[in-house]
């Protein structure tokens, strides 16, 4: 859960992108005082949101390996945002995945397939991308600045990915 401060759907991307700079930075996604500095600065506009192209740079660099558990057998592309969800068929949207990873994934965005338990696990290629391409989702939605889009009473992660719609 995020710090009760945080009250939108923008500042709720700038908290995951704040841990996900102190994982990079300092190597700790869950120093509360790292994070709230870094979120302090995004939220100011001090500091912005790495582009797109430093995830891809990131997913050439990862040298054919499953971006979920880092096998090197019958890797296939993966949506993050899944197709039947609305996620682009584009390479932001892509990393390479092995099949059981896949396949376990199913039609979920990480945060519904790693659970709130296992969020800290998400891999940095994964979440980046998936933060920027939630952030744009959003923002040409118009729903930035709003709250709870899951209507379960609270805001968190599992409110970022409401934003898509299951073509099913």
């Amino acid at each position: 859960m995020p710090p009760k401060n945080i009250k939108t759907i923008r500042q709720l991307i700038y908290w995951e992108y704040a841990k996900l700079i102190a994982g990079s930075a300092i190597g700790d996604r869950k120093n509360f005082g790292f994070v709230m500095h870094t979120f302090k600065k995004l939220e100011l506009g001090q500091l912005n949101p790495s582009s797109l192209l430093r995830e891809n740079k990131l997913l050439v660099q990862c040298e054919n390996c499953c971006a979920y558990c880092g096998s090197k057998d019958n890797l296939q592309w993966e949506h993050i945002i899944p197709k039947s969800r609305s996620g682009p068929d584009t390479i932001d949207n892509l990393v390479l995945s092995c099949p059981k990873c896949n396949q376990e994934k199913k039609a979920r965005d990480p945060f519904e397939w790693y659970g709130s338990e296992r969020q800290y696990e998400i891999p940095r290629l994964v979440l980046g991308k998936y933060l920027k391409l939630v952030f744009d989702f959003h923002e040409k939605s118009g729903t930035l600045d709003q709250d709870d889009l899951n209507q379960d009473g609270q805001l968190d992660v599992f409110d970022l990915g409401a934003i898509f719609k299951s073509s099913k």
